[in-house]
C-alpha cells in the first residue's frame, strides 16, 4: 500500500499507474466490500438485445457496423451554431424529456448493446450518473439557440469528461445512441427534416466539446492525484480533510472539485473547496457522510493521512466579485465550505478604499454541528471586519440565535448595498434568496445554480 502511494506522488511520470490504482481496474479497500448491482440499463440492454435478435436482419440497425461505416467526425471549425435548427431539436427532445428516467434508461441500453466495451467507463450503479447526464443534456439542448451559453456549457462538459477517458470514438457512439433514442420517442413525428437537424446538432456538440477538451490538455491534466495530509472528524459524520495535489490545481474561491476514492472506481462526487487558493497548494474539503453515500462515507470513515484520491477539474460559477460592497454570507451545514473560501479571498484582497464588512450567518441544527466554529472565531479575531453569527434550529436553551436561517435573517433588517453569497440545503437556499431578493438586486445574490429535481449534486456539495 505504501509503495503504491509513493508511486502516485509522481503523477506526471506515472499517469498509467495512477489510472490502474484508481479504478480504471479493480479498487483497493481497507476491508471487505461487497456490492451486487444490476442496473436498469443492464436489464433493459438484455431485453433490447433479445428483441433485436428476433428482428429480421434487414430491419436490424446494427449501430456498431453503422459507426464503422460512417465518415470521420467533422473537423473543428467545419460547423458552427449558425448551422443549427434549434426549434426542431428542442421540440423533438421534449418527447424524451417527458419520458424522463425511462428514456434515459433506454438511451443507455442502446449505447451498451451497440458498444459493450463502453460500459466499463461507467460506475456499477448508474442512478446518480443518469440524473447528472440527463440534467446536463437538458441544459445543452436548451442552450442551442444561444451560441455563447451553448459554448460555455459544452466547454465545461468537455473538461469534466476528460477524467473519464472519453475519446472521439466514444463521442460517435454516444451521439448515435442519443439520435436513435430521440427517433424512438418521436415515433411517427420523426421526419427527414428532424433527422437532418439532429445530425447537425450532434456534429456541432461533438466538434465544440472536442475542441474545448483539446484546448484544456494544454494547461491541465485530465485528473489530479492528491494525498490526504490531515483528516479531522470534527462532529458526528463530518470530516475536515486537507489534500496536497501532486500538480498545481488552479481554481477560484467558491468552486468545487469532483472527487473519486480508491474504493469506488468511476464514481465521482463534487465537494466544494473550503480554502482560497494558497501558495502551498493545499486545499480543504468539508465532507458529511450521507446514508448510503459511497464516496462520502469512504472519505469520512475509511480514509486517513497518506491515502490518495483523484480530483477532477474545478468547476462552479460562484466567485468573489470585483466590488467594494460589504458581504453578506449565508451558509447551512457543510455549505460553509465555499462561503469560507470566498471570505478568505475577500480578506486577502481588500478593496481600494477600505476593508469590507463581512457578516456570516452559519446555520446548523445543534451546537455540536458547528464543526468549524473554532476556525471561524480565529479568523474573526484576526480580521475584525468579519462578524460570525451561528444560528441553531434545534437546540432548546441555546442562548444565541435560534430558528430557521431565513427567519433569523429577516429579523436583522434589510441588507441593501451588500453582495450576498448563499450555500446550503436546497430548501434553505431557495427561501434565503427569495428573502434577499426583496432588498438586493438579483445580480448581487450569488449561488451555484440549483440542479434539477432529483439530482444529487446539491446534497453532494453541501452534505457529502
Amino acid at each position: 500500500m505504501r509503495q503504491r502511494r509513493a508511486r502516485l506522488r509522481g503523477h506526471g511520470r506515472h499517469t498509467s499507474r495512477a489510472a490502474r490504482y484508481f479504478g480504471f481496474t479493480a479498487p483497493l479497500s481497507r476491508g471487505p466490500v461487497s456490492l451486487s448491482v444490476v442496473s436498469n440499463e443492464t436489464l433493459l440492454s438484455e431485453k433490447l438485445a433479445r428483441s433485436q435478435a428476433q428482428m429480421p436482419a434487414q430491419l436490424l440497425r446494427d449501430s456498431a457496423a453503422q459507426l464503422a461505416a460512417e465518415a470521420p467526425l467533422p473537423a473543428p471549425g467545419s460547423i458552427s451554431a449558425a448551422d443549427l435548427e434549434p426549434r426542431l431539436v428542442k421540440e423533438s427532445f421534449a418527447r424524451v424529456a417527458a419520458a424522463g428516467p425511462t428514456a434515459i434508461e433506454y438511451f443507455y441500453a442502446r449505447l451498451f448493446v451497440a458498444n459493450p466495451a463502453i460500459r466499463s467507463l461507467f460506475p456499477m450503479s448508474m442512478t446518480a450518473h443518469r440524473e447528472h447526464m440527463f440534467a446536463a443534456l437538458t441544459r445543452t439542448i436548451s442552450s442551442l439557440d444561444s451560441p455563447a451559453a451553448s459554448a460555455e456549457i459544452l466547454g465545461q462538459l468537455a473538461r469534466e469528461h476528460r477524467k473519464y477517458g472519453v475519446t472521439d470514438r466514444h463521442h460517435r457512439a454516444f451521439f448515435t445512441a442519443l439520435r436513435d433514442t430521440v427517433e424512438h420517442y418521436a415515433g411517427l413525428g420523426w421526419s427527414s427534416e428532424i433527422a437532418a437537424a439532429w445530425q447537425v446538432a450532434v456534429d456541432y456538440i461533438s466538434v465544440t466539446m472536442r475542441a474545448a477538451a483539446e484546448l484544456d490538455t494544454v494547461t491541465a491534466p485530465p485528473w489530479w492525484v492528491a494525498e490526504i495530509v490531515a483528516h479531522e472528524l470534527r462532529s458526528p459524520g463530518v470530516a475536515v480533510i486537507r489534500l496536497r495535489p501532486t500538480e498545481p490545481l488552479h481554481y477560484r474561491a467558491g468552486q468545487y472539485v469532483p472527487v473519486q476514492v480508491t474504493r469506488w472506481p468511476r464514481v465521482w462526487r463534487p465537494y466544494s473547496i473550503a480554502t482560497a487558493p494558497r501558495r502551498a497548494g493545499l486545499i480543504e474539503l468539508h465532507v458529511k457522510a450521507i446514508p448510503g453515500g459511497l464516496v462520502s462515507n469512504s472519505l469520512v470513515y475509511h480514509s486517513g493521512i497518506g491515502d490518495c484520491v483523484l480530483l477532477g477539474a474545478p468547476a462552479g460559477e460562484m466567485a468573489l466579485t470585483d466590488t467594494d460592497r460589504d458581504l453578506l454570507c449565508v451558509a447551512g451545514g457543510t455549505g460553509l465550505a465555499p462561503i469560507k473560501a470566498i471570505i478568505e479571498q475577500a480578506i486577502a484582497t481588500p478593496t481600494r478604499s477600505r476593508h469590507r464588512k463581512i457578516t456570516l450567518f452559519f446555520g446548523v441544527r445543534q451546537q455540536f454541528d458547528l464543526y468549524d466554529f473554532d476556525d471561524l472565531q480565529l479568523l474573526a479575531s484576526a480580521f475584525p471586519s468579519l462578524r460570525v453569527l451561528p444560528v441553531l434550529s434545534d437546540e432548546p436553551g441555546y442562548m444565541g440565535l435560534t430558528g430557521r436561517l431565513p427567519d433569523v435573517m429577516s429579523g436583522h433588517g434589510l441588507f441593501e448595498g451588500t453582495e450576498a453569497y448563499v450555500c446550503g440545503p436546497p430548501a434553505m437556499v431557495c427561501q434565503t434568496t427569495a428573502l434577499l431578493a426583496a432588498s438586493i438586486p438579483a445580480g448581487q445574490i450569488h449561488q451555484d445554480p440549483l440542479p434539477e429535481a432529483g439530482s444529487r449534486k446539491a446534497s453532494a456539495l453541501v452534505a457529502g
